[in-house]
């Protein structure tokens, strides 16, 4: 998603993407397709490097952006080889070096000493570099109204949901207060990927009040939506925040951790680390109290909001020219 964005903020300034992935769902492919962003999968990794050249080569590519926790520094100075500029999309990933010209790492708890005599990339640290695809670029200067009483009620745990903390959440509060859900109207957003997708439309099918989504394309809308978001702590946080949305948040791994402890430590966010079964009955009341409680939603909306202005991938973008000069 933030490849995809770069991609639609490459288009806006009239320049072409390709992505270029070793595997890809069927619907991704085709939301990419269908915003004219080329498509080239990979299907032998062993040439994988050459593969990614010789496409450079026949589109006369100068920039690539490599985005995930498997690239090593060795890859990337492989890559270097063909003359490649390269930003780095980085979520504090320690490596030994950095052989690369920018790193972008968009994250609240980034430290730059993390990259000292580490590497001589142009370094875009901090959420004013927060990258946000086209749909909330498109909003960015809406402001939310936060009533005294909140009655929506947004979950969704990314693309996997390793923990399986929708069907956990959902169960708790058929559970422990089946009353709270005439009360409000929640939504669940997951992937089509999800193997939990049947169970989780299964127990909600006789609920009128819980609607299922599944692989949305107006992610913007469902977040201007809500009163609350409970979520992971992964990428959907940077753009519920540019929507001054009230978060509690689930991380779902180390690196969430860090991102979920900043946002808590900044009054930003409400943050239950973990999301096991003795306990998951304090999650239900935490969302309870908070619906109730329009000033503590207004107080984490806020805070949010001051993070991210929609205007990160612009930035990015802005410096990427200046070192193509």
């Amino acid at each position: 998603m933030r490849c995809r964005a770069f991609a639609q903020a490459w288009a806006r300034q009239g320049g072409h993407s390709i992505f270029v992935m070793a595997d890809a769902s069927q619907i991704i492919l085709e939301r990419l397709v269908s915003e004219n962003i080329q498509v080239e999968l990979l299907d032998n990794l062993e040439d994988e490097i050459d593969h990614i050249n010789r496409i450079g080569d026949q589109n006369s590519a100068e920039w690539l952006i490599i985005d995930g926790y498997q690239f090593s520094a060795e890859y990337m100075k492989a890559l270097k080889q063909r003359r490649w500029k390269i930003l780095l999309i980085d979520d504090g990933v320690p490596l030994l070096h950095y052989p690369v010209d920018i790193i972008l790492n968009q994250n609240q708890y980034v430290d730059k000493s993390i990259y000292a005599d580490k590497t001589n990339a142009k370094l875009l640290l901090g959420t004013q570099y927060a990258v946000v695809q086209e749909e909330f670029f498109r909003t960015r200067s809406w402001r939310r109204d936060f009533p005294n009483i909140g009655s929506k009620l947004l979950i969704t745990f990314g693309g996997a949901d390793p923990n399986n903390n929708t069907m956990g959440i959902i169960n708790s509060i058929i559970e422990n207060c089946s009353a709270f859900l005439s009360e409000i109207d929640t939504r669940i957003i997951i992937a089509g990927t999800n193997k939990q997708k049947p169970s989780i439309e299964n127990l909600v099918k006789y609920l009128k009040n819980i609607q299922v989504f599944s692989d949305v394309q107006n992610m913007a809308d469902h977040i201007r939506w809500c009163d609350i978001l409970v979520s992971s702590a992964g990428y959907t946080v940077i753009e519920a925040s540019l929507h001054q949305t009230p978060m509690i948040l689930i991380p779902n791994s180390s690196n969430e951790k860090q991102l979920a402890s900043k946002m808590n430590e900044i009054g930003a966010s409400i943050v239950f680390m973990e999301l096991q079964e003795p306990n998951c009955h304090l999650i239900v009341n935490l969302i309870c109290k908070l619906l109730k409680d329009g000033d503590k939603r207004k107080q984490l909306g806020k805070a949010a909001g001051r993070l991210v202005d929609g205007n990160g991938t612009s930035r990015v973008i802005d410096e990427i020219l200046n070192l193509s000069k």
